[in-house]
């Protein structure tokens, strides 16, 4: 295990059950409502922006501190090559599949609020919750990182399941996840991992991977 990572779930007063208490709460049962039809996919990114506010209400009164978060310029510093290289190889590959699959490419992105902005608001959610706080939480339950890696990339990969053409889009989300997963896991830094998710998304949803037609533009 990182030595930041050890660092953090040291620092984690959370006891095990509360963890596992929350980790249904936050990323299990929305996801399922959504997929059982009980909330709208359309209302997903407004439950997605309570569910974080209601996870960092959680941090803050359990103290997390950003060091714990991930949240450090040093770290930016450090990582900034790794993740560079990272995110330009995931962008080559989701390109060159994209044309390859067959997606359907959106026109006129730019006309489309999710390219203006949803894209970064969403990856920043997703990374606060999925690496910044599911890791070291999943890290305290679990004592070997390559489970971590594993169950952090289930949850992910579970949570693209109220999108469309889940034949290829699930595969690819546990892939993604996984990369995410391990990338975190090695370097820990939020705002590192919570541009490369941004970077990736754009031509992700560019490409028609994880649209839901008359919600995401």
């Amino acid at each position: 295990m990182n030595d930041q990572i050890k660092y953090i779930v040291d620092n984690i007063k959370t006891s095990k059950r509360e963890l596992i208490f929350q980790i249904l709460i936050v990323f299990i049962l929305p996801v399922l409502f959504i997929d059982l039809g009980i909330i709208s996919p359309s209302q997903r990114v407004y439950l997605l922006v309570i569910l974080v506010s209601l996870l960092m209400v959680v941090l803050t009164a359990e103290k997390w501190t950003f060091l714990m978060l991930g949240i450090s310029k040093y770290r930016i510093k450090k990582y900034i090559i790794p993740y560079t290289i990272f995110t330009l190889v995931a962008i080559v590959l989701v390109s060159f599949f994209g044309e390859k699959i067959g997606q359907e490419e959106v026109s006129r992105w730019w006309t489309h609020s999710h390219f203006i902005y949803g894209f970064f608001i969403v990856s920043l959610f997703q990374e606060v919750g999925y690496r910044g706080y599911l890791i070291p939480a999943l890290s305290k339950l679990i004592p070997k990182p390559w489970i971590v890696v594993t169950i952090n990339a289930l949850i992910f990969m579970f949570l693209h399941s109220i999108f469309p053409n889940t034949i290829i889009g699930l595969p690819l989300a546990f892939i993604g996840g996984l990369g995410f997963a391990i990338m975190y896991m090695k370097y820990p830094s939020l705002i590192l991992i919570i541009l490369s998710h941004s970077l990736i998304n754009f031509f992700v949803v560019l490409y028609g991977f994880f649209v839901i037609p008359g919600v995401t533009y």
